[in-house]
Order: structure tokens, then C-alpha cells, then sequence
């Protein structure tokens, strides 16, 4: 499993080198079989017939050597690059939700769902290469020279010219792809993000009649994205084809040896032969290797963003220093609440005043809509970025870890059981929300699935069966019928006591219960009861 923080590409690990060994025994065992093939047409040109043993010394190299490539040379380092990629993906999910509020709304959805699907995949498919495939292409090229300088050190030469001038062409279209991929992955995001909206979106489109619109601004994105995906794209190609047009040079060069040594007698025919597959051979792990080079600087953009996300992970909230050392303080803020970094006129600002919870006690807070309620809320949760406030605060764990409801209700495809994200249904909670047959119902989130009564009831399951000791509600009585709103005004009265609990109210159900009440009007927040 990848730890957090860390998305090496270069990893020598005792198994990686393994298995870079094992990419290398294909080729050299090809180059073997060609040697084997060349003595025998050597032989066979010489006039001599007892070449069965060498027949079946081939035999077996071309069979290990295919097996080699299928299983060492392909199978393993692709294995190893789905499994990086998984491992990959699951690290980065858990550093996305580890990470700090702020840092989340740094980027949009799309940056994400790209990280999480597109950058872990690359990022298994770099480490397979950093980390096995180029290792393993070297190892072959170092064999593979190495057997052609034993045959004739000519040819070695020339695989040691040529592998700089391979080098050099295609330094050009590698720097541009890398530098391109930059400019890639931000269309990308936009383009994904833009998908991501009109899938959840598409009931309130179609209701709005809104469809040429979302339809105009898809069509933007996929506009951006395909400007430079197709340059990016030209680039690879350019990339991939080069190798190939200069090993024609390579192998006539490398033939051209042969057939000179051949008619000044210094070889046989066969030798011909073994320099044609050994030219081949030589270009394979070579190509390789400069393509995979290419590949890794061209997508390390996939690989910082990874880090940027295991950054974040670690990253301090903040919420960290606001920790209170009073025993039955829950929550205490004295300053002026923002809704946005920016301050004075250039800034939203929500409200001003003081605000605290004790242990064991009913809050009830009341204001208009717009006025900075549920951004309270979320920074009593620690889901907001603490410089929000200008002014003082302390926060215990109980209320930075409260169970919490939120409006509007999240609501995730499954069943009852997969909705309560692993919390046991409180069978008194349950009773007081009356489910009806909600227990036993397939659940989606479309609106003609569940009734806004009924997303109402799952929040309030979900938050309620939690065993947290503080619960933040966002509007708990929201969607509910007048009976099932009685019932739970007096379940959250007999909390009292017994846990902490924050409510936002529109109404005045819970006053005569509560502990605290605090009003925001005209920006201010205060205690009015």
C-alpha cells in the first residue's frame, strides 16, 4: 500500500529489481536465439548437416524468450502498475477526505474526479516504468551491446553512436509534450467538472430550461480540451514513430558491417543475420527506454498533483490551536464572522457577536436566511477554515468531531444500512422519525426516490444514531409533518443532559427547552435567552 505523502517512481526495491531483471531476460534471450539461428546458417552454408542440437538449443530460446516477454517483460511490470494504480487511488481518496476544508475548495470538482481517476492511473503506469520498465530496457541494452561486441565490436560501436543521436531527436517533442501537459490537465478538469455538473444537475436543467445553456457550456470545455488534447496527442505520435524510422539507419548500418565482414572473410553469412536481429533488438529496449523517459517528464504534472493532495492531507486545519482547556466548555467565539478571505468592502461579511455552548446543553440559533448560520455551524465542525473568524475562539473535540446534519441532506445509492456510513440505527430514533417502510426500500438519490421528508428523516437517522456526545442540526424540523416535528422536539429536550446539541431553527419549537438561544439580526449575533 502507498503511504500517504509518498508517490516515489524510482523505487529499487529488492522486487522491483527482480522484475527488471526479468524485462531484460526477454530480449537477451532473444538475442541468444538469433545467435543460435546465425551459427546454424553458418553451419548449414559450410556444408556441414549435424545441426539438430543447435536446432533445438534455438528452439528452446525462442520459446523462452516469447514466454519471457509475454510474463517478464509485459505481464509483470503491467501488474505492477495496476496494482500502484489502486493502491494509488485508494492513498489519494483518504488524503482528499483527510485534508483541510480550505484546501479542498482550492479546486473544483473536476480537479479531483481527474486526480482520483486519471492522475493515480498514470502515476502506476510511471512507476512501473521508472521503476522496472526503463531499468529492465537498460539491463537489455547493456546485454544486447554486449553480445554484439563479442560478435563484432564494430557494431557495438555503432549501437553506441547511435543511441545519442535517438536521444537527441527526440529531446525537442519530449520537453514541448511535457510542458504541453501543464496546459492538458487544467481543460481536462474543466471538461470533467462540466460533465460532473450536468449529471447531477439534470432534473434542475431540464426544469429550468436550461438545456442550451449547459449544452454552450459543454461544448466550450470540450472545445479547450480538444485544442490541447490534439497537440498533445501530434506529440506523442511524433514521439512513437521516430524510433521506428531511425532503426532503418541502425540496421542497414549494422548489416552493412556484416556483409563487409562476410566478403573480406572475416565472417559467415549467418552473421548478416544475427546483426539484422541484434539491430532490432538493440532498438527495442533503447526506444524503450527514451520513450519511458519521455513519458515520465511528460506526465510528471499527474505525479505533483498526487503530492499537492498528500501535501494537503498534511496540512495543520488550524482548528488545532483553538482547543479548549476548560472541562465543560464545548464552544466559545467572540469576533466577526467572513464568508470569504477577503476583508472590508471587497469581502462578504456575516455577522459579529459572541457565541458558547457548555456541556450537556440545548442550543437553539435563529436568524434570517443568508445570515451565517450554517457557516457557523461548519466552523464549529472545523469543515471551514479557522482565519474565517477575526477574533478569539476556543473548540473542544466533542463539537470539532460532532455528529452533524446538514441541509441540504446527502443521500447516497444503496440501502438504509449504507446510508447510516456504518452507524447502527437508533431503534428510539427511529421510532420518533417514523421510517414507514424506508428500512427495507432500495435508496438512490433521485427526487422520485425519496420525498424531502424522508431525505429529512435518513440525515436525521444518520446524525442522531451516532454515539458522538455533541450533534450540530442544520434546520432539523425541515420537510417534517407537524406530529413527527413534535416527537422530535421532545426526544432533542430529553438530550439535554445527556449531550450536547447546536440546532438552527426557523421556528420557535425548541425555545421553550432550550438552554441557549442566540439570534442573528442586522449582522449581530447575541443571546436572547
Amino acid at each position: 500500500m502507498i503511504k500517504k505523502n509518498n508517490y516515489p517512481l524510482f523505487d529499487p526495491i529488492p522486487s522491483n529489481v527482480l522484475r527488471s531483471v526479468g524485462v531484460a531476460a526477454s530480449t537477451l534471450l532473444a538475442a541468444a536465439a538469433s545467435v543460435a539461428v546465425g551459427h546454424i546458417v553458418d553451419e548449414l552454408s559450410s556444408g556441414a548437416s549435424d545441426v539438430g542440437t543447435l536446432l533445438v538449443v534455438a528452439l528452446v530460446l525462442a520459446l523462452a524468450s516469447a514466454a519471457a516477454t509475454v510474463f517478464l517483460g509485459e505481464w509483470t511490470p503491467t501488474w505492477l502498475g495496476v496494482r500502484r494504480f489502486l493502491d494509488g487511488a485508494v492513498a489519494c481518496a483518504g488524503d482528499i477526505l483527510a485534508a483541510p476544508q480550505r484546501a479542498f475548495a482550492r479546486h473544483e470538482k473536476g480537479h479531483f474526479v481527474n486526480v482520483l481517476m486519471n492522475s493515480t492511473d498514470t502515476y502506476g503506469t510511471l512507476y512501473a516504468g521508472a521503476s522496472v520498465r526503463i531499468p529492465g530496457a537498460v539491463l537489455a541494452l547493456l546485454g544486447t551491446v554486449a553480445i554484439a561486441g563479442l560478435i563484432d565490436p564494430l557494431m557495438a560501436v555503432l549501437v553506441v553512436v547511435y543511441a545519442p543521436v535517438l536521444w537527441l531527436a527526440l529531446q525537442l517533442p519530449a520537453r514541448s509534450l511535457a510542458e504541453l501537459q501543464r496546459d492538458v490537465l487544467p481543460a481536462q478538469d474543466a471538461w470533467l467538472g462540466e460533465s460532473k455538473r450536468i449529471a447531477e444537475n439534470k432534473r434542475s436543467v431540464n426544469a429550468a430550461a436550461a438545456e442550451g445553456y449547459f449544452s454552450a457550456r459543454y461544448r466550450e470545455r470540450s472545445e479547450a480540451f480538444l485544442r490541447t488534447v490534439t497537440r498533445y496527442r501530434f506529440l506523442e505520435l511524433l514521439i512513437s514513430s521516430l524510433p521506428a524510422l531511425l532503426s532503418c539507419a541502425l540496421a542497414a548500418a549494422m548489416m552493412g558491417v556484416a556483409a563487409w565482414r562476410c566478403l573480406t572473410g572475416g565472417a559467415g553469412v549467418g552473421q548478416v543475420l544475427v546483426a539484422y536481429s541484434l539491430a532490432q533488438l538493440v532498438q527495442a529496449p533503447l526506444t524503450a527506454i527514451v520513450q519511458r523517459v519521455a513519458q515520465v517528464r511528460g506526465n510528471l504534472p499527474h505525479v505533483e498533483r498526487l503530492r499537492e493532495v498528500a501535501a494537503d492531507a498534511a496540512e495543520p486545519s488550524g482548528f488545532e490551536v483553538l482547543a479548549t482547556g476548560e472541562k465543560d466548555l464545548v464552544a466559545h467565539a467572540d469576533g466577526t464572522l467572513w464568508a470569504t478571505p477577503e476583508r472590508g468592502e471587497e469581502g462578504k461579511r456575516l455577522f459579529a457577536g459572541e457565541f458558547e455552548v457548555r456541556a450537556g446543553e440545548l442550543v437553539v440559533i435563529r436568524g434570517a436566511n443568508g445570515s451565517g448560520k450554517s457557516r457557523l455551524l461548519d466552523f464549529l465542525r472545523g469543515l471551514s477554515d479557522p482565519a474565517d473568524l477575526d477574533g478569539d475562539a476556543a473548540l473542544s473535540g466533542d463539537v470539532l468531531h460532532a455528529a452533524y446534519l446538514t441541509y441540504p441532506v446527502p443521500v447516497f445509492t444503496g440501502d438504509l444500512a449504507y446510508n447510516l456510513l456504518g452507524a447502527a440505527p437508533d431503534p428510539e430514533v427511529a421510532r420518533v422519525l417514523g421510517l414507514g417502510d424506508l428500512p427495507e426500500r432500495a435508496i438512490t438519490d433521485q427526487p422520485l426516490n425519496l420525498s424531502l421528508g424522508e431525505r429529512q428523516k435518513l440525515g436525521l437517522l444518520r446524525a442522531l444514531s451516532r454515539p458522538e456526545p455533541a450533534v450540530l442540526l442544520d434546520e432539523p424540523l425541515a420537510n417534517l409533518d407537524a406530529a413527527t416535528s413534535a416527537r422530535l422536539c421532545d426526544y432533542l429536550a430529553g438530550l439535554r443532559g445527556r449531550r450536547t446539541v447546536v440546532a438552527i431553527m426557523h421556528s420557535d419549537d425548541l425555545d421553550a427547552a432550550a438552554d441557549r438561544i442566540y439570534e442573528i439580526r442586522d449582522a449581530r449575533l447575541a443571546r436572547v435567552c
